[in-house]
């Protein structure tokens, strides 16, 4: 499911307010977990153009569904030349496509999500680490 370009703005303003109430300490440990974790919108949207294969999906870490669509790109070579008449593999590959034109069209937005999420599990972690602390 896609959200909204402002829907995205409005739940990462959400977290930025979060992360400005953390301590100083607590801020910086944030800032070095999402530096680990956010992802690129331009890298996902090259994977995904130049390689029906799945790439974009390893990207974001979405594992299954990239051995999913690898293993549909790499049937459907295999059936375009092994198979007589070769459009089995072409309509693979058609398939494939438009299923994957949705995520090309809202690269931007699908990365916006996912680093969205990953801030939010960062200011988690963050928060969750600090109350753990025995207090002196």
């Amino acid at each position: 499911m896609f959200l909204s370009k402002e829907a995205l703005v409005e739940q990462e303003e959400a977290i930025r307010l979060r992360v400005r109430q953390l301590s100083d300490e607590q801020r910086q440990k944030y800032h070095k977990l999402t530096l680990k974790s956010i992802k690129d919108p331009d890298n996902y949207a090259v994977l995904n153009w130049c390689f029906i294969a799945g790439f974009h999906h390893f990207y974001l870490k979405k594992f299954v569904r990239a051995a999913v669509n690898l293993s549909l790109f790499t049937l459907g070579l295999i059936l375009l030349f092994t198979v007589e008449p070769p459009w089995i593999g072409l309509g693979i590959y058609g398939l494939i496509f438009l299923l994957e034109l949705p995520q090309l069209l809202n690269a931007q937005n699908i990365v916006h999500q996912y680093n969205n999420q990953q801030m939010q599990a960062c200011l988690d972690e963050v928060i969750s680490s600090s109350s753990d602390k025995p207090l002196a």
